[in-house]
C-alpha cells in the first residue's frame, strides 16, 4: 500500500513538473521581439519667449526595440527630431535652428490581449530629453542666443498596429509629454558682458508642452 502511494505521489509530481515546464515553454513561445523604424511630426511650444516662430512640425526620425508577450508591448526608444527657418523682427532676419534628441521607456497594452492581430496599443511613456534652439542674426550689432533643457518628461502613449505578415508591421502612433521638468540654461554670447553673465541656469517645469506623431514599420526579428 505504501509503495502504491509512494508510485502515485512520484507519478502526480512529475505530472505538476511537466505541465508547470510545458506552460513556461508555451509563455517563451509568445514573447517575440521586434525592431520599430518610423518618423513624423514634433509639435510643441515656444522655446524663445520673443520668438515670432512656433516651430511646428519638426522632422523626426525614430529607432526603438520592441518586446511582445501576453498582451503586453514594451520597447525602448531613441528618436531625433531638427528644423531650421526663418523669420524677420524688427528689420533683422534670424536664422533659427532646433534639435532634440529623446530617450523613452514605453509600456503598452493591447485593448484585446492578441499578440498576433491587429489592433490598438494603450499606456505610457517616460524619459529623458535634451533639446536645444539657436539664433543667429544676420547683422554684426545683434548676438546669438541658445537655449537648451537637459529634462525628464513623461505621459500617455497610444499606437495602432497593422499586421501585415508574420514578420512585417505598420504603425500609427503619438504621445503626449503631459509633464515636464529639468534644467533650462539660455546663453547670449555677448562680448560685453563677462562670462558669468553670457549664462542663465533655472529649474523649468511645463504641462503639456509636446506630441510626437509618427508614422512606421516593425521587423519581427
Amino acid at each position: 500500500m505504501n509503495k502504491k502511494f509512494l508510485l502515485v505521489a512520484i507519478l502526480m509530481a512529475m505530472a505538476i513538473i511537466a505541465q508547470a515546464q510545458s506552460r513556461k515553454k508555451k509563455s517563451k513561445q509568445k514573447t517575440s521581439y521586434a525592431l520599430g523604424i518610423s518618423s513624423g511630426y514634433f509639435l510643441h511650444g515656444d522655446m524663445f519667449e520673443e520668438s515670432e516662430n512656433t516651430f511646428s512640425g519638426y522632422k523626426t526620425f525614430q529607432i526603438d526595440v520592441q518586446k511582445y508577450g501576453k498582451g503586453v508591448k514594451s520597447a525602448i526608444g531613441l528618436g531625433f527630431v531638427s528644423r531650421k527657418s526663418e523669420f524677420t523682427t524688427l528689420g533683422t532676419i534670424i536664422e533659427e535652428s532646433r534639435n532634440a534628441l529623446f530617450l523613452n521607456f514605453n509600456y503598452l497594452y493591447h485593448l484585446k490581449k492578441n499578440i498576433s492581430s491587429s489592433g490598438i496599443y494603450l499606456g505610457g511613456f517616460a524619459g529623458f530629453l535634451f533639446d536645444r534652439g539657436d539664433q543667429l542674426p544676420i547683422v554684426s550689432f545683434a548676438f546669438p542666443i541658445s537655449t537648451t533643457y537637459l529634462s525628464f518628461w513623461t505621459g500617455p502613449k497610444a499606437e495602432y498596429i497593422y499586421q501585415v505578415n508574420a514578420k512585417i508591421s505598420l504603425l500609427a502612433g503619438g504621445q503626449l509629454g503631459l509633464l515636464e521638468f529639468g534644467r533650462k540654461t539660455t546663453k547670449r554670447d555677448d562680448p560685453q558682458l563677462p562670462p558669468s553673465a553670457q549664462s542663465n541656469h533655472e529649474t523649468y517645469s511645463g504641462f503639456a508642452q509636446r506630441i510626437n506623431l509618427n508614422l512606421g514599420f516593425n521587423i519581427r526579428l
